[in-house]
């Protein structure tokens, strides 16, 4: 008695079903377009919130080393400035007398400087110190602004 043992390419598969059909890879598509639209999203705004944070931490500093270089000064030294530019300061205020380094490029200090006008505060002042940067991601103008009491040494 003769045996047959069907073609020697097959190996158990039914006739006509060789590879994936175009439904099934398009399902298959859809379910992984389903995992990785959130996973891209979820990243954007990461990495958006990280920028966001870096800046205002470049704000926080900039705007913290220009009271500390303030706090520094002499009492007789202090006196009223309006709001100007840091690279601009009448000299006895000038970035370099007070220490403070520059900022970046991208960023604007200004300084202004009020006396406080309170009953039993001579020798007080508020001072206010504005950042101002361009958003990366969308080009718009952010405004950062740190306001303290100064006395002076």
């Amino acid at each position: 008695m003769k045996t047959t043992h069907g073609n020697k390419g097959d190996f158990g598969h039914k006739p006509g079903k060789s590879g994936f059909t175009l439904v099934e890879l398009l399902i298959a598509l859809f379910i992984l377009q389903l995992v990785i639209a959130p996973l891209y999203l979820i990243f954007t705004s990461t990495r958006q919130t990280m920028f966001k944070a870096a800046d205002t931490l470049v704000a926080a500093g900039l705007a913290s080393s220009m009271i500390a270089g303030l706090r520094e000064l002499p009492r007789q030294s202090l006196r009223s400035q309006p709001l100007t530019q840091d690279s601009q300061l009448v000299a006895s205020f000038s970035l370099e007398n007070l220490g403070v380094m520059p900022a970046p490029s991208e960023f604007t200090r200004k300084v202004e400087i009020i006396p406080a006008t309170s009953a039993g505060n001579e020798g007080l002042y508020i001072v206010e110190v504005q950042i101002e940067w361009h958003n990366r991601n969308s080009d718009t103008q952010v405004n950062y602004v740190v306001r303290n009491l100064l006395r002076g040494k």
